[in-house]
């Protein structure tokens, strides 16, 4: 794997608010996005913004259920097909 493919992923957790995000779901799995907006201090207008570009760059993944949608941590990289990543990694808050 080339560092390149990750710059998308790494530019997304150099924002704070995405990188809380991401590690609530690493840590705790596939929510919905009223659940990560209790987890934060952020509005969900803002949360499902940051959810759908982190989508977008490939470091989540998203299901339907009814009306819900839920997001985790995806597995694998979107450029590669690796195992990704950021999966792997121990981020400290």
């Amino acid at each position: 794997m080339k560092a390149s493919n990750c710059s998308h992923c790494f530019s997304n957790l150099a924002v704070d608010s995405r990188m809380k995000i991401f590690l609530f779901l690493k840590e705790n799995g596939s929510k919905i996005v009223s659940e990560v907006v209790k987890e934060t201090s952020l509005s969900q207008p803002t949360i499902s913004y940051h959810l759908k570009n982190m989508e977008k760059s490939g470091l989540l993944s998203k299901k339907r259920i009814g009306k819900e949608i839920y997001y985790e941590v995806n597995n694998s990289c979107p450029e590669s097909h690796e195992i990704c990543v950021f999966k792997q990694m121990n981020f400290t808050n």
